[in-house]
């Protein structure tokens, strides 16, 4: 556990750096470009999300299972099948994004004048899952400072490129890509000069048909997960409009902020998990990390939901004043994610990973109905709802899956208790406005509830580790 807290927090600073990187140039990007031209941006990035996703392949999750089952030369063998197969499948990736820029850009914009954009965005495409595999490698190697170097190089040129090409030179659109091209380039370089010592140019059938044995049944899932979080861009694009888009990314950016946690944990969490499945009392172990998690998870929603108003006027323009009411909302959207991994440990330690995907295939489906049926009705604020209710469900789903085949006694009771007070927070800030002596009051209280319910568990978890 001591290894599993170390790593949270060293990969909590660097994924912290990363998260700090969109607050810095978000009241950049609200000052150059109006929440229409913002909404472009980030309709522009869900397709490299797309991309990155069928360039990926799920590869990078083999690379994680079975890193530690081999060593020497057929761990090379291994790192080097999947970096091989993941440059192939991303440059495929890449070349028809180029290919169908126009009609891409005609399509979600009407007009071809973005179809630059996405030229640029597919030419980020293979850096930016090469660079997944080294940071992936660096973390696993517990290679902390170079991972952390790695960050901060990609921080830095971003900023610096996004000054140049926006700020100074005054590019527009394209600049923001310049910037992001510019900033992916120099970091996967680097990252890869740290890693090279664990590639060899060898092909190895038996590690290819292993990795996508592995891979490919969370495919699915991985694209349902990916459908989870920006379907809901596409839906108001057809019923909304752009400037709704940019309004919902400045509230989505500021939520993403419970990502610092989601990602530092998942990071941490995946060979914490590995590490366990060897260790007799692995069932209490995690039954134990369950009320921890939930709990952090959750206070920090009811932090972000009471700074929300602070945070926007920090950051954003007046033109997405708005965006405050949705912040809290979309960060208990974030905060389930971290949630579904700690209940989601059966598929993955009996491997049975085509589970994965079929929780996220429900998921999916109810994402598409609820969003179809509240959009309709309450236009944003039946988007975050709609989210808030998908990732409930999520989690709810992959909870009775994983227990079906590998059973461990997580407590219901704890994480309706846990659970609430982010839940009835979040959606209460959709419609009413807390003045700043109720939010200091709620804040006070929420954080003594957690605290001290995180004290009790936290000596009960101490007494089984």
């Amino acid at each position: 556990m001591k290894d599993f807290f170390k790593s949270f927090f060293a990969f909590g600073l660097a994924t912290s750096l990363q998260k700090l990187l969109g607050f810095i140039v978000l009241p950049i990007y609200t000052k150059y470009f109006n929440p229409e031209e913002y909404g472009v941006i980030e309709m522009v990035n869900t397709i490299l999300s797309i991309g990155t996703v069928f360039g990926i392949l799920q590869l990078e999750t083999s690379l994680q299972r079975y890193y530690y089952d081999t060593a020497n030369l057929k761990r090379k063998l291994l790192v080097s099948n999947v970096y091989g197969w993941i440059i192939l499948a991303s440059v495929l990736a890449s070349v028809i994004l180029v290919v169908g820029s126009n009609y891409l850009s005609n399509t979600l914009f009407d007009t071809t004048n973005n179809a630059i954009l996405i030229v640029l965005i597919a030419l980020q495409l293979p850096f930016a899952n090469i660079s997944v595999l080294g940071l992936i490698l660096l973390r696993f190697q517990k290679q902390n400072l170079k991972f952390l170097a790695v960050v901060i190089v990609n921080v830095i040129c971003s900023v610096t490129f996004v000054y140049l090409f926006v700020v100074i030179y005054q590019f527009g659109l394209r600049g923001v890509f310049y910037a992001q091209l510019g900033a992916i380039i120099l970091s996967t370089t680097l990252v890869t000069i740290f890693v090279k010592n664990l590639l060899v140019f060898k092909y190895s059938p038996l590690n290819t048909q292993k990795l996508f044995r592995y891979a490919l049944p969370q495919f699915p899932a991985r694209m349902g997960s990916m459908l989870l979080g920006q379907s809901s861009k596409f839906f108001m694009l057809g019923f909304l409009s752009l400037s709704a888009i940019g309004i919902y990314s400045v509230s989505y950016k500021l939520a993403s902020s419970i990502q610092l946690l989601n990602t530092a944990f998942i990071m941490a969490w995946a060979p914490f998990m590995h590490a366990q499945f060897k260790k007799e009392n692995n069932k209490k172990v995690f039954a134990n990390v369950f009320p921890l998690v939930v709990g952090a998870t959750s206070l920090c929603v009811c932090i972000i939901t009471l700074l929300s108003y602070e945070m926007v006027k920090l950051l954003a323009t007046d033109e997405f004043y708005e965006a405050h009411n949705y912040v809290g909302g979309l960060s208990l959207f974030f905060a389930l994610y971290i949630i579904k991994e700690i209940v989601d440990i059966g598929p993955k330690i009996k491997e049975k990973t085509k589970y994965l995907s079929l929780t996220f295939f429900i998921s999916v489906l109810v994402n598409i109905v609820a969003l179809f049926s509240l959009i309709k009705l309450m236009e944003l604020k039946g988007v975050i709802l709609a989210m808030i209710v998908t990732n409930l469900t999520l989690v709810i789903i992959s909870w009775i899956v994983s227990n079906k085949l590998y059973y461990i006694s997580f407590s219901i009771g704890q994480f309706i208790i846990l659970i609430s007070p982010a839940l009835i927070l979040s959606i209460i800030s959709l419609y009413t406005e807390f003045t700043i002596v109720m939010r200091i009051i709620l804040g006070i209280i929420i954080l003594c509830f957690y605290t001290t319910l995180f004290l009790v568990n936290y000596k009960k978890f101490k007494e089984i580790i």
